[in-house]
C-alpha cells in the first residue's frame, strides 16, 4: 500500500481502492466501447439470440414474470415451462433495475453494462479472501471483467456473459481444497480433527455462496458442482478426512436442492401436461460439438490489436478446420495464457507444489479434462443426461483460476518491494491486458458505429409495426414464415428469433410467433403454415387472426413472390398491406376477408367453421418421439426410443371420437414387443417388425389431456445406430375425426 495511504484506516482505504478499480472498469468500459455515442433506448443488439432474450426483460419489466406472455404464441399463450431457465439472480436483477426505468430496452442494455463493474468488485472481494493484495486484486478484477468471454458472448449469450457469481463461487471451492470447510471445524487441539459446527461464518457465507451458484444459471451450477466434487476429493486426501469431502457433498445438495425448487412450476406444468423435450431436445454427441478445444483457449482473440497477433489467429481460423463454433469465444488472452501455462506446469510437476498453486493446478486440470473434446462431459452426456452440452462455457471458471494464479505469482515476487514498485506493476499489468484482451473494435468507436447501424434498423421497425399497432389495436396476427419457438436454425435469412421484432414495437397485438414446440398451438401452426394459401388464409381467419404478416427473407425468392401474389389475389385490392421500408416485410389486414368469408358462408356456418377449427382433438408427440420430418409433415413418421409419450388433447367439454390409420415398423425382421398403455383410452400390444401392416384403431377422447405411453422391447439382434435408441418407427398417424 502506498505510503500516503498508511494513516488512512484500513477500511476507509479498502473501500477507497474497491471503488476506485471499479470506477476504472467503468472508465474502461464507456471509453471503449464509446458509450458516449450509444442511444441506450436503443438495445445494443438486435438479432440472433438477443432477440430470445429481449422479450424476456420486456415481459419481466411489464408484468413481473418472464414464465407467461399473453402475446405471444397465438392463438394460445407462450408458456416457458418447457423451456426453463434456472436465472433467478439475473431475473431479479432485471426487475430491480426496472423499478427505476419502465423502459425495457432501458433495463436490457444496463443490465449488461453492470455485469462489468459488478464482476470486478466481486472478483477483487474473492482475490481478497485468497490473499492477495489489493493492488493484486484489483488488477485480477479488472482483467477478469475484460477477457473476451465477455464481450464476444455479449447480449447474445446474454446471461453467460453476467458470470459476476463465478469468483465466490471459485473461492469456496478453493476453500473446500484446502480444508476450511462449512459445517465443519478443524479443532487444533485435537490434532486437526474436524468437529461439526453449523453456526459460524464460514458456514453461513458458503450457504450464500450456494444459493447464488444456483441461481446463476444451470451451466455455472452444474460446473460449480463437477469443481467441488474434485475439491471434496483432494481435500480429502489433503487433510486426511472425510468429513471435507462430506462438506462438498452437503453444498452440492444445497445447489441441486435450490435448482429443483427453481423448476418446480416446470415440474407441476409437465406433469399437467406431459413431459415435452422437444423444447430443449439435446443429443449426448452436442458435447463433442460444443466441446471445449484447449487451442482456443490459448489463441489470441479475433481482430487482435497487434497485427502479428491477428495474422496469426486469422490463419488459424481455418474454415476446414472442424468443430469451430462459439468455443471461439474461449480465449484467455496473453495473460490468463500465461496463468493456465503455470498452472499446467504446477499440475505436472513431479515434486512438492507450491503453496496457493497446487489446488488451482489441479481444478484448472479437471476442468480441462471434463470440457475438452471428448472428455468426461462426453461420457457424462451419453451416461446420465444431455441437457449440458455446450462444455466449452467451463472456459469462464479456467479464465479465473488462470488469472489468479498470474496475479498470486506476481503479488508473490513483489510482496516484499515498496508499494511505489508494486502498484504500477500492475498498473503496467492492467495496460498490457485490456489491450491484448480487447480486439480492434475497443476504443475505436466500432462499437458504436455498429450500434448506430442497430438504431437505423431498429427505429425501422419502430415505424413499421407503430403503423401495423395503429391499424390493429388489440388485435391478433399470424406470421410467416412459420418458425418453431425455441432453437431454430435460419429459415431461409431469417434467423430463429426475428419474428420476436413485432412484439418488441408493439403494446396490444398479440402475435403466433413464440408457440412452445411439441405444444397443440405449435402443431397447429406447423400445418397451416405449409397448406396452400387459399386453406391457410381461410384457417388462420377462422382461428380468430385479424392480420398476416410475411416476410420474404424466410422463403427463395421464387416462393415468396407467388405467396404474396395469391395473397393479394384472394384478398382483393380492397386493402393494400402495409409494407416496411426495407420492403422485405409486408403486413395484411385480414378483417374484410373475414367479413366477406362470413357473408359467403353465412353466419351461422362461419361460427361452426371457427368451432371445428378450434375444437380439433391433437395427439402430441412427447418425450421419446422424434422426426426427421419436414415443417408440417412431422405425421409422416415418427421414431421411438425404448419409451414414449404421447398426449391426446381434446378442447372441448364433450367426449370425442378419432380414426387412427398407421403403421408400425423397426429396422429388423426379427420381431420387437410394443406395448402401449393409456387405460380405456388406448391400450395394446403386438409384435413389430420391418414388414408389419398398417394397423386402424378407434379411439373415444374423454374432455381434457390423456398420457398415453409406448414402450418396446427389442429382439436380442438390435443394435442401436445413435445415442438416441430408436427402436420403432409409426408412420402416417394422423388423426381423423369421425364426429
Amino acid at each position: 500500500m502506498p505510503k500516503m495511504f498508511k494513516a488512512v484506516p484500513e477500511r476507509l482505504c479498502n473501500i477507497f481502492w474497491y471503488s476506485f478499480f471499479v470506477v476504472l472498469t467503468t472508465a474502461i468500459l464507456v471509453a471503449g466501447q464509446r458509450l458516449d455515442r450509444t442511444d441506450l433506448r436503443v438495445p445494443f443488439n438486435y438479432s440472433w439470440d438477443a432477440l430470445l432474450v429481449i422479450p424476456l426483460v420486456k415481459t419481466t419489466v411489464e408484468t413481473g414474470t418472464h414464465w407467461r406472455n399473453d402475446r405471444l404464441g397465438a392463438p394460445g399463450v407462450q408458456e416457458l415451462y418447457d423451456f426453463p431457465f434456472a436465472d433467478k439472480m439475473h431475473f431479479a436483477l432485471l426487475r430491480l433495475i426496472g423499478t427505476a426505468f419502465p423502459d425495457p430496452i432501458v433495463v436490457f442494455n444496463l443490465f449488461h453494462l453492470l455485469t462489468y463493474p459488478l464482476t470486478t468488485l466481486i472478483t477483487m472481494y474473492a482475490l481478497r479472501r485468497l490473499g492477495l493484495s489489493l493492488a493484486a486484486a484489483g488488477a485480477g478484477g479488472v482483467l477478469y471483467s475484460f477477457v473476451p468471454f465477455h464481450y464476444l458472448r455479449g447480449t447474445d449469450h446474454y446471461f453467460l456473459s453476467a458470470y459476476f457469481v463465478i469468483p465466490v463461487t471459485c473461492l469456496l471451492i478453493l476453500r473446500v481444497c484446502e480444508g476450511r470447510v462449512p459445517f465443519f471445524r478443524a479443532d487444533p487441539d485435537e490434532d486437526g480433527r474436524y468437529r461439526l459446527s453449523v453456526w459460524n461464518w464460514d458456514t453461513l457465507g458458503a450457504l450464500v455462496v450456494a444459493v447464488a451458484t444456483a441461481s446463476a444459471g444451470i451451466y455455472y451450477a452444474f460446473y460449480g458442482c463437477a469443481l467441488l466434487a474434485a475439491a471434496g476429493c483432494y481435500g480429502w486426501v489433503v487433510t486426511k478426512t472425510w468429513k471435507v469431502a462430506a462438506a462438498a457433498g452437503i453444498l452440492i445438495s444445497i445447489i441441486v436442492a435450490i435448482l429443483l425448487v427453481y423448476g418446480a412450476d416446470t415440474f407441476i406444468y409437465q406433469y399437467n401436461n406431459g413431459y415435452n423435450t422437444a423444447a430443449h431436445a439435446r443429443n449426448p454427441e452436442d458435447a463433442e460439438f460444443y466441446g471445449l478445444k484447449f487451442s482456443q483457449l490459448v489463441m489470441p482473440v479475433q481482430r487482435h490489436n497487434s497485427l502479428y497477433l491477428h495474422r496469426l489467429r486469422s490463419a488459424f481460423d481455418s474454415p476446414i478446420r472442424p468443430l469451430e463454433n462459439e468455443n471461439q469465444m474461449a480465449t484467455l488472452g496473453l495473460v490468463g495464457t500465461a496463468g493456465l501455462l503455470v498452472l499446467l506446469v504446477v499440475g505436472v510437476l513431479p515434486e512438492r507444489r507450491p503453496a496457493g498453486f497446487a489446488a488451482p493446478a489441479t481444478l484448472t486440470l479437471i476442468a480441462i479434462l471434463l470440457g475438452t473434446v471428448g472428455g468426461f462431459g462426453s461420457v457424462f452426456n451419453f451416461l446420465v443426461t444431455s441437457q449440458i452440452r455446450a462444455y466449452n462455457r467451463i472456459s469462464i471458471y479456467i479464465a479465473f483460476l488462470a488469472i489468479y494464479a498470474v496475479v498470486r505469482l506476481l503479488d508473490g515476487v513483489l510482496s516484499n518491494r515498496p508499494g511505489w514498485v508494486r502498484w504500477p506493476a500492475f498498473g503496467v499489468l492492467i495496460v498490457f491486458g485490456i489491450w491484448d484482451q480487447t480486439n480492434d473494435h475497443w476504443f475505436r468507436g466500432k462499437f458504436a458505429d455498429h450500434r448506430a447501424a442497430i438504431a437505423d434498423e431498429y427505429h425501422a421497425d419502430e415505424v413499421f409495426f407503430g403503423e401495423v399497432e395503429r391499424a390493429l389495436p388489440g388485435g391478433s396476427v399470424f406470421t410467416l414464415p412459420m418458425i418453431p419457438f425455441p432453437e431454430t436454425n435460419n429459415v431461409g435469412e431469417l434467423h430463429g428469433y426475428d419474428h420476436a421484432r413485432g412484439y418488441l414495437h408493439t403494446k396490444t397485438v398479440r402475435w403466433s410467433f413464440g408457440a412452445i414446440r411439441g405444444r397443440e398451438e405449435d402443431q397447429w401452426q406447423r400445418e397451416v403454415s405449409t397448406a396452400p394459401a387459399a386453406e391457410m388464409l381461410r384457417r388462420v381467419t377462422l382461428r380468430g387472426f385479424d392480420g398476416l404478416f410475411v416476410d420474404r427473407r424466410g422463403y427463395a425468392p421464387a416462393d415468396a413472390d407467388k405467396l404474396l401474389a395469391d395473397l393479394r389475389a384472394l384478398l382483393g385490392t380492397g386493402t393494400p398491406p402495409l409494407i416496411h421500408p426495407a420492403g422485405n416485410q409486408l403486413f395484411f389486414d385480414l378483417r374484410p376477408y373475414r367479413e366477406k368469408l362470413r357473408s359467403e358462408l353465412g353466419a351461422d356456418a362461419f361460427a361452426a367453421a371457427a368451432k371445428v377449427e378450434s375444437e380439433q382433438v391433437r395427439v402430441l408427440w412427447l418425450n421419446g418421439f422424434h422426426s426427421t420430418e419436414g415443417l408440417g409433415y412431422e405425421w409422416r413418421s415418427r421414431w421411438c426410443s425404448a419409451t414414449g409419450q404421447a398426449v391426446f388433447v381434446n378442447p372441448t367439454d364433450r367426449p370425442r371420437t378419432i380414426h387412427l390409420y398407421m403403421a408400425f415398423r423397426t429396422n429388423s425382421p426379427d420381431p420387437s414387443d410394443v406395448q402401449i398403455t393409456g387405460g380405456e383410452l388406448w391400450t395394446d400390444r403386438f409384435p413389430v417388425n420391418n414388414i408389419t401392416p398398417p394397423i386402424e384403431r378407434t379411439i373415444v377422447v374423454p374432455p381434457g389431456r390423456h398420457t398415453v405411453r409406448f414402450r418396446c422391447r427389442p429382439p436380442k439382434s438390435w443394435i442401436p445406430f445413435d445415442a438416441r435408441r430408436l427402436m420403432f418407427c409409426i408412420i402416417h398417424i394422423r388423426p381423423n375425426l369421425t364426429e
